[in-house]
């Protein structure tokens, strides 16, 4: 990213926190605070008014565009049950200008059949972001679909073609579920306890049963919210080695990870065992349908001759906008802003929890997907009643289990996207609430 594209990131950053408010330090200012050139700061305001974040008073200055109209009243509705992206949260602007530049620019693109792999430009845009992330990986191995949904069927069909099973863990992804179940998959599971994995069990499943794929989510699990520690990520590794199976790593949540030092399974490998999954949908919008998979070299040809046979190539536009917005340096500042706002109501999601739950276990991760262990005697149908009663809505972790399984924990997932901030310390007495007048004795 040049470096007018940076210091324009962090002009956006101060505009979001109100460090600026309504009118910009002069130009000699800034050239003081970010150690720039002139040169850098007259290409990083041109670039913000180029977006339309400011505009330029002739001889007076620069001005913040108010966009206070995007911000949703409160509708009595206590959501805890998405993590998705707000559309409030999204520069539509900005967005809609790197359609019309991608619409320009390319065209001929647009009107003809694109590779099977992906759009060349934006696997090599991709390619550096995951190098960001200590993901180092040759470009052949990159395959851009339309989200990891796209990825994780593919993956299905080749193991019904072949004849191989695949390990899941109890609770998992909810649209893993559907695979197993609507396509018949022959599967294996382990149970998940909220807050680890029993490895020496794993291992007594994995060689009674020898799956040729395990499904994983490492980091901010759905619907679990936990983490694997190292040592777990290193047996899993060296059990993929000895049995000979493949990993899939779903890290659809790993732009929200706080940790600068998490290592991902990708990464530690070192016998091309992990297929690693990249999702867009939370810090972008899942109507864009673009997603990574980083594939051992080995299974290149066959996922792309699977690919081949369901939509010949990702949707064309999708990728062009994409690599537009990246090359702007609109990515990198969405992406940070997208993660600050979540991990702040995360914090007073936390406090609030701990000061409301402290009876009940909770993991308190200050990320994603916040799980609250409910007691035995809980009346889940009641309980859901009440919620209603009280305008909650929780996901239903049902979805997260095969169905019929007879080991699940009774717990509830907690986002906090889709709330105003102001609201979660309410929402959460309503929902202890409810869970109070839900026991059964």
């Amino acid at each position: 990213m040049r470096k007018h594209q940076l210091v324009a990131n962090e002009i956006l950053q101060r505009i979001e926190l109100g460090k600026y408010v309504e009118r910009l330090p002069s130009v000699r200012k800034m050239m003081d605070t970010f150690e720039v050139s002139q040169v850098t700061i007259t290409q990083a305001l041109q670039h913000l008014v180029d977006t339309n974040r400011i505009y330029a008073k002739p001889n007076v200055g620069y001005f913040i565009i108010s966009r206070k109209g995007n911000i949703p009243s409160f509708d009595g509705i206590y959501d805890f049950s998405t993590s998705s992206t707000s559309w409030t949260d999204f520069p539509l602007d900005s967005y809609s200008q790197c359609l019309e530049a991608a619409i320009q620019n390319e065209k001929i693109e647009l009107f003809t059949y694109g590779a099977t792999t992906g759009n060349e430009e934006l696997k090599i845009s991709f390619q550096a972001l995951l190098a960001e992330e200590q993901i180092f990986t040759k470009k052949e191995q990159i395959m851009i679909t339309s989200g990891t949904q796209q990825a994780l069927h593919i993956l299905s069909l080749i193991m019904l073609t072949n004849k191989e099973s695949i390990l899941i863990e109890q609770p998992t992804y909810h649209q893993v579920i559907n695979l197993i179940e609507r396509l018949h998959l022959d599967y294996v599971t382990c149970h998940r306890d909220l807050d680890k994995v029993n490895l020496r069990e794993l291992e007594e499943i994995i060689q009674s049963k020898r799956p040729k794929y395990i499904y994983l989510m490492p980091r901010l699990h759905n619907p679990l919210g936990t983490t694997m520690n190292e040592l777990e990520k290193k047996r899993f590794l060296e059990f993929a080695a000895k049995y000979d199976f493949y990993i899939i790593e779903d890290d659809y949540l790993g732009d929200f990870e706080g940790d600068n030092s998490y290592k991902t399974l990708y990464e530690m490998d070192t016998n091309q065992r992990v297929i690693y999954l990249k999702s867009f949908s939370k810090i972008m919008f899942p109507g864009q349908r673009l997603g990574i998979t980083v594939l051992p070299e080995n299974m290149i040809e066959i996922f792309q001759s699977f690919k081949e046979i369901i939509d010949i190539h990702t949707n064309s536009l999708s990728q062009v906008i994409m690599q537009t917005f990246m090359k702007s340096g609109l990515y990198a500042h969405h992406k940070d802003k997208i993660v600050f706002r979540h991990q702040q109501k995360a914090k007073t999601l936390g406090n609030v929890l701990r000061t409301y739950f402290s009876d009940y276990q909770f993991n308190d991760n200050h990320q994603m997907h916040t799980v609250i262990k409910l007691p035995k005697q809980i009346n889940m149908n009641k309980l859901h009643r009440e919620l209603a009663k009280r305008h909650v809505l929780v996901d239903d972790y049902k979805r997260n289990y095969l169905t019929g399984y007879k080991q699940n924990h009774k717990f509830l997932k907690i986002n906090t996207t889709s709330i105003p901030e102001d609201r979660i310390d309410e929402g959460i007495q309503f929902i202890l609430e409810a869970i109070e007048t839900s026991k059964i004795f």
